[in-house]
Protein backbone atom coordinates (compact mmCIF):
# COMPACT_ATOMS: atom_id res chain seq x y z
CA UNK A 1 0.00 0.00 0.00
CA UNK A 2 2.85 2.42 0.65
CA UNK A 3 3.83 2.34 -2.75
CA UNK A 4 0.50 2.62 -3.99
CA UNK A 5 0.29 5.87 -1.95
CA UNK A 6 3.90 7.16 -2.43
CA UNK A 7 2.76 6.71 -6.32
CA UNK A 8 -0.72 8.68 -5.92
CA UNK A 9 0.75 11.39 -4.00
CA UNK A 10 3.24 12.16 -6.75
CA UNK A 11 0.67 12.73 -9.33
CA UNK A 12 0.91 16.91 -10.79
CA UNK A 13 0.47 16.41 -14.31
CA UNK A 14 0.57 19.90 -16.13
CA UNK A 15 -2.55 21.61 -16.78
CA UNK A 16 -3.68 21.16 -21.01
CA UNK A 17 -6.27 24.07 -20.92
CA UNK A 18 -6.42 25.48 -24.40
CA UNK A 19 -5.58 29.46 -24.37
CA UNK A 20 -9.25 30.29 -24.56
CA UNK A 21 -9.88 28.14 -22.13
CA UNK A 22 -11.05 30.83 -19.08
CA UNK A 23 -12.80 32.96 -21.70
CA UNK A 24 -14.79 30.25 -22.99
CA UNK A 25 -16.27 29.75 -19.36
CA UNK A 26 -16.43 32.96 -18.43
CA UNK A 27 -18.32 34.06 -21.75
CA UNK A 28 -20.95 30.76 -21.03
CA UNK A 29 -21.15 32.07 -17.25
CA UNK A 30 -22.56 35.52 -19.20
CA UNK A 31 -24.63 33.98 -21.32
CA UNK A 32 -26.08 32.16 -18.81
CA UNK A 33 -27.24 34.78 -16.99
CA UNK A 34 -28.77 36.36 -19.98
CA UNK A 35 -31.18 33.09 -19.90
CA UNK A 36 -34.60 33.75 -18.19
CA UNK A 37 -34.10 31.27 -14.80
CA UNK A 38 -38.45 30.89 -14.58
CA UNK A 39 -38.15 29.05 -11.43
CA UNK A 40 -40.74 27.18 -9.96
CA UNK A 41 -40.44 25.71 -6.88
CA UNK A 42 -43.81 23.67 -5.42
CA UNK A 43 -44.54 22.23 -2.04
CA UNK A 44 -45.08 18.55 -2.24
CA UNK A 45 -46.85 16.99 0.24
CA UNK A 46 -44.19 13.73 0.31
CA UNK A 47 -42.02 13.62 3.24
CA UNK A 48 -38.82 12.49 2.01
CA UNK A 49 -37.12 12.93 5.65
CA UNK A 50 -38.85 13.76 8.76
CA UNK A 51 -38.13 17.67 9.99
CA UNK A 52 -38.17 18.81 6.58
CA UNK A 53 -40.47 20.78 4.14
CA UNK A 54 -40.33 19.02 0.89
CA UNK A 55 -40.06 21.15 -2.14
CA UNK A 56 -40.08 20.30 -6.34
CA UNK A 57 -38.01 22.87 -7.97
CA UNK A 58 -37.50 23.74 -11.34
CA UNK A 59 -35.56 26.30 -13.29
CA UNK A 60 -34.12 26.78 -16.86
CA UNK A 61 -30.33 26.68 -17.58
CA UNK A 62 -27.72 26.99 -20.70
CA UNK A 63 -29.79 26.50 -23.98
CA UNK A 64 -32.99 27.22 -22.17
CA UNK A 65 -33.40 23.37 -21.09
CA UNK A 66 -34.87 22.96 -17.53
CA UNK A 67 -33.52 21.48 -14.84
CA UNK A 68 -35.00 20.13 -11.57
CA UNK A 69 -34.32 18.86 -8.55
CA UNK A 70 -35.65 18.96 -4.65
CA UNK A 71 -35.04 21.27 -1.69
CA UNK A 72 -35.43 20.19 1.85
CA UNK A 73 -35.58 22.82 4.40
CA UNK A 74 -36.21 22.63 8.31
CA UNK A 75 -39.04 22.95 9.71
CA UNK A 76 -39.06 25.10 12.14
CA UNK A 77 -35.77 27.53 11.28
CA UNK A 78 -36.10 30.59 9.74
CA UNK A 79 -33.91 31.60 6.82
CA UNK A 80 -31.32 28.31 7.19
CA UNK A 81 -28.08 28.12 5.35
CA UNK A 82 -27.82 25.49 2.72
CA UNK A 83 -26.05 22.58 1.27
CA UNK A 84 -26.40 21.52 -2.44
CA UNK A 85 -25.52 17.96 -3.67
CA UNK A 86 -24.54 16.60 -6.88
CA UNK A 87 -24.69 12.68 -7.82
CA UNK A 88 -22.84 10.71 -9.98
CA UNK A 89 -23.78 10.30 -14.00
CA UNK A 90 -26.14 7.21 -14.33
CA UNK A 91 -26.51 6.88 -10.83
CA UNK A 92 -29.27 7.58 -8.11
CA UNK A 93 -28.47 10.93 -5.63
CA UNK A 94 -26.98 8.40 -2.84
CA UNK A 95 -26.89 11.21 -0.60
CA UNK A 96 -30.74 10.79 0.05
CA UNK A 97 -30.04 7.70 1.90
CA UNK A 98 -28.30 9.39 4.54
CA UNK A 99 -29.64 11.01 7.61
CA UNK A 100 -29.54 14.68 7.79
CA UNK A 101 -28.95 17.18 10.09
CA UNK A 102 -31.61 19.69 10.27
CA UNK A 103 -29.71 23.16 11.31
CA UNK A 104 -29.12 23.97 7.58
CA UNK A 105 -31.34 23.23 3.97
CA UNK A 106 -30.18 20.99 1.44
CA UNK A 107 -30.86 20.83 -2.52
CA UNK A 108 -30.56 17.91 -4.33
CA UNK A 109 -29.61 18.78 -8.16
CA UNK A 110 -30.95 16.40 -10.88
CA UNK A 111 -28.50 15.95 -13.74
CA UNK A 112 -30.53 16.46 -17.22
CA UNK A 113 -31.54 12.99 -18.16
CA UNK A 114 -31.90 11.77 -15.02
CA UNK A 115 -34.90 11.29 -12.38
CA UNK A 116 -33.95 12.01 -9.08
CA UNK A 117 -35.75 9.63 -7.07
CA UNK A 118 -36.51 7.03 -9.41
CA UNK A 119 -33.34 6.60 -10.88
CA UNK A 120 -32.68 2.38 -11.95
CA UNK A 121 -29.06 1.08 -11.40
CA UNK A 122 -29.91 -2.52 -11.28
CA UNK A 123 -28.84 -5.21 -13.47
CA UNK A 124 -26.21 -6.41 -15.31
CA UNK A 125 -26.81 -5.08 -18.73
CA UNK A 126 -27.44 -1.57 -17.92
CA UNK A 127 -27.68 0.21 -21.45
CA UNK A 128 -26.19 3.79 -20.57
CA UNK A 129 -28.22 6.76 -21.89
CA UNK A 130 -24.97 8.37 -23.78
CA UNK A 131 -25.61 11.63 -22.80
CA UNK A 132 -21.79 11.94 -22.23
CA UNK A 133 -21.66 12.00 -25.96
CA UNK A 134 -24.40 14.30 -26.90
CA UNK A 135 -22.86 17.15 -29.28
CA UNK A 136 -19.13 16.21 -27.69
CA UNK A 137 -17.93 17.77 -31.34
CA UNK A 138 -19.34 21.09 -30.28
CA UNK A 139 -18.47 22.72 -26.86
CA UNK A 140 -20.80 25.09 -27.19
CA UNK A 141 -23.58 22.59 -26.64
CA UNK A 142 -21.74 19.33 -24.91
CA UNK A 143 -23.96 17.77 -22.29
CA UNK A 144 -21.47 18.17 -20.05
CA UNK A 145 -21.35 21.94 -20.64
CA UNK A 146 -24.67 22.30 -19.84
CA UNK A 147 -24.57 20.46 -16.55
CA UNK A 148 -21.23 22.35 -15.21
CA UNK A 149 -23.96 25.40 -15.75
CA UNK A 150 -26.52 24.09 -13.98
CA UNK A 151 -24.65 23.22 -11.06
CA UNK A 152 -23.66 27.17 -10.91
CA UNK A 153 -27.22 28.38 -11.22
CA UNK A 154 -28.22 26.54 -8.91
CA UNK A 155 -26.64 28.55 -6.44
CA UNK A 156 -27.84 31.43 -7.96
CA UNK A 157 -31.72 30.08 -8.13
CA UNK A 158 -31.35 29.13 -4.64
CA UNK A 159 -29.95 32.99 -3.62
CA UNK A 160 -33.19 34.57 -4.89
CA UNK A 161 -35.48 32.44 -2.42
CA UNK A 162 -35.84 34.50 0.20
CA UNK A 163 -36.51 32.22 3.09
CA UNK A 164 -32.69 30.99 3.04
CA UNK A 165 -29.79 32.19 3.97
CA UNK A 166 -27.05 31.98 0.54
CA UNK A 167 -24.20 34.12 1.98
CA UNK A 168 -22.68 30.79 2.45
CA UNK A 169 -22.74 27.48 0.88
CA UNK A 170 -21.68 24.09 1.23
CA UNK A 171 -21.35 21.91 -1.80
CA UNK A 172 -21.24 17.69 -2.15
CA UNK A 173 -20.52 15.87 -5.21
CA UNK A 174 -20.22 12.48 -5.56
CA UNK A 175 -18.11 11.01 -8.78
CA UNK A 176 -18.77 12.97 -11.61
CA UNK A 177 -20.98 15.15 -9.77
CA UNK A 178 -18.09 16.16 -7.42
CA UNK A 179 -16.77 17.62 -11.00
CA UNK A 180 -19.96 19.70 -10.72
CA UNK A 181 -18.95 20.44 -7.46
CA UNK A 182 -15.78 22.02 -8.62
CA UNK A 183 -16.69 23.68 -10.83
CA UNK A 184 -19.49 25.64 -8.85
CA UNK A 185 -16.75 26.26 -6.51
CA UNK A 186 -14.41 27.48 -8.88
CA UNK A 187 -16.89 29.92 -10.23
CA UNK A 188 -19.11 30.82 -7.20
CA UNK A 189 -17.33 33.06 -4.80
CA UNK A 190 -20.43 31.71 -2.28
CA UNK A 191 -19.05 28.49 -1.78
CA UNK A 192 -17.70 28.56 1.50
CA UNK A 193 -16.52 24.20 2.19
CA UNK A 194 -16.60 21.69 -0.90
CA UNK A 195 -16.61 17.68 -0.82
CA UNK A 196 -15.86 15.81 -4.06
CA UNK A 197 -16.77 12.00 -3.16
CA UNK A 198 -14.30 9.98 -4.80
CA UNK A 199 -14.65 12.48 -7.57
CA UNK A 200 -14.07 11.41 -11.60
CA UNK A 201 -14.50 13.13 -15.02
CA UNK A 202 -11.02 14.32 -13.74
CA UNK A 203 -6.87 13.61 -15.75
CA UNK A 204 -9.14 12.44 -18.53
CA UNK A 205 -5.83 11.89 -20.70
CA UNK A 206 -5.58 8.78 -17.96
CA UNK A 207 -8.70 8.36 -16.55
CA UNK A 208 -10.12 7.55 -19.76
CA UNK A 209 -8.30 4.69 -20.13
CA UNK A 210 -8.34 3.22 -16.93
CA UNK A 211 -11.88 3.81 -15.32
CA UNK A 212 -14.57 1.97 -15.65
CA UNK A 213 -17.47 4.23 -15.09
CA UNK A 214 -20.10 4.84 -17.58
CA UNK A 215 -18.96 8.69 -18.81
CA UNK A 216 -15.68 6.99 -19.79
CA UNK A 217 -17.29 3.60 -21.13
CA UNK A 218 -19.86 5.87 -22.93
CA UNK A 219 -16.45 8.17 -24.50
CA UNK A 220 -14.54 5.69 -24.99
CA UNK A 221 -16.94 3.91 -27.08
CA UNK A 222 -17.82 7.02 -29.15
CA UNK A 223 -13.82 7.29 -30.21
CA UNK A 224 -14.38 3.93 -30.89
CA UNK A 225 -16.76 4.34 -33.76
CA UNK A 226 -15.60 7.56 -34.84
CA UNK A 227 -11.75 6.88 -34.79
CA UNK A 228 -11.33 9.94 -37.30
CA UNK A 229 -12.66 12.35 -34.60
CA UNK A 230 -10.71 11.29 -31.91
CA UNK A 231 -8.27 14.13 -31.34
CA UNK A 232 -11.20 16.35 -31.91
CA UNK A 233 -12.87 15.18 -29.36
CA UNK A 234 -9.54 14.67 -26.53
CA UNK A 235 -8.99 18.32 -27.66
CA UNK A 236 -12.90 19.15 -26.18
CA UNK A 237 -13.18 17.46 -23.28
CA UNK A 238 -9.53 19.70 -22.12
CA UNK A 239 -12.79 22.31 -21.79
CA UNK A 240 -14.45 19.96 -19.07
CA UNK A 241 -12.21 17.51 -17.48
CA UNK A 242 -12.28 18.94 -13.28
CA UNK A 243 -8.39 18.56 -13.38
CA UNK A 244 -8.32 22.02 -14.94
CA UNK A 245 -10.57 24.15 -12.54
CA UNK A 246 -8.63 22.68 -9.48
CA UNK A 247 -6.15 25.76 -9.11
CA UNK A 248 -9.07 28.34 -9.17
CA UNK A 249 -11.14 26.39 -6.06
CA UNK A 250 -10.13 28.47 -3.01
CA UNK A 251 -12.63 27.13 0.18
CA UNK A 252 -11.47 24.92 2.35
CA UNK A 253 -12.07 21.56 0.93
CA UNK A 254 -12.54 17.55 1.59
CA UNK A 255 -11.19 15.13 -0.83
CA UNK A 256 -11.78 10.78 -0.61
CA UNK A 257 -10.04 8.19 -2.66
CA UNK A 258 -10.39 4.42 -2.09
CA UNK A 259 -7.33 2.45 -3.60
CA UNK A 260 -9.80 -0.21 -4.72
CA UNK A 261 -11.69 2.08 -6.88
CA UNK A 262 -12.21 1.23 -10.51
CA UNK A 263 -14.42 3.83 -10.93
CA UNK A 264 -12.99 6.78 -9.70
CA UNK A 265 -9.51 6.26 -10.15
CA UNK A 266 -7.16 7.24 -7.42
CA UNK A 267 -4.29 8.25 -9.46
CA UNK A 268 -6.71 10.71 -10.83
CA UNK A 269 -8.09 12.07 -7.66
CA UNK A 270 -4.59 12.72 -6.37
CA UNK A 271 -3.53 14.60 -9.70
CA UNK A 272 -6.61 16.75 -8.96
CA UNK A 273 -5.98 17.00 -4.88
CA UNK A 274 -2.16 17.86 -5.70
CA UNK A 275 -3.33 20.92 -7.56
CA UNK A 276 -5.64 22.80 -4.92
CA UNK A 277 -3.87 25.52 -3.26
CA UNK A 278 -6.74 26.03 -1.14
CA UNK A 279 -7.13 24.51 2.76
CA UNK A 280 -7.80 20.96 2.02
CA UNK A 281 -7.91 17.70 3.53
CA UNK A 282 -7.75 13.73 1.71
CA UNK A 283 -9.48 10.86 3.58
CA UNK A 284 -7.95 7.36 1.76
CA UNK A 285 -9.31 3.85 2.20
CA UNK A 286 -6.41 1.92 1.22
CA UNK A 287 -9.30 -1.42 1.19
CA UNK A 288 -12.36 -0.01 -0.25
CA UNK A 289 -13.49 1.03 -3.73
CA UNK A 290 -16.08 3.66 -4.71
CA UNK A 291 -17.79 3.76 -1.44
CA UNK A 292 -14.85 5.09 0.22
CA UNK A 293 -16.03 5.61 3.71
CA UNK A 294 -19.91 5.52 2.60
CA UNK A 295 -22.40 7.45 5.44
CA UNK A 296 -19.89 7.27 8.48
CA UNK A 297 -17.99 9.09 6.13
CA UNK A 298 -20.60 11.53 4.58
CA UNK A 299 -21.71 12.13 8.90
CA UNK A 300 -18.44 13.62 9.30
CA UNK A 301 -18.18 15.54 6.35
CA UNK A 302 -21.29 17.28 6.89
CA UNK A 303 -20.70 18.13 10.55
CA UNK A 304 -17.64 19.53 9.33
CA UNK A 305 -19.21 21.51 6.16
CA UNK A 306 -21.79 22.42 8.94
CA UNK A 307 -19.26 24.21 11.44
CA UNK A 308 -18.50 26.37 7.93
CA UNK A 309 -21.02 27.50 6.42
CA UNK A 310 -22.95 28.02 9.92
CA UNK A 311 -26.66 27.44 10.85
CA UNK A 312 -27.70 30.86 9.08
CA UNK A 313 -30.09 33.46 10.91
Amino acid sequence: MSNDFDSYFSQLPPFDREKDFHAFWDRSIRELRDVPMETAVEPNKRRLKQRFKHFDVGFKGANKSRTSGILLVPEKMERPRVIIFFHDYFRPNHFLDFELDPSVAYFFLGLKGHDILSFEEDGEERATPGYMTDNILDIESYYVREVYLDAYRSIDMLRLRTFLDCSSIGVMGKGFGAAMALFAAAYSGRVKALFLDTPSFIYLPVGQNISKNDAAMEINGYIERHRAKSRQVKKNLTYFDALNFADAVTCPTTVTAGFKDAFSPPRCIFALFNHMLCDKTMEVYPDQGNEAGGEKQFRKTLEWMIDIVGEGA
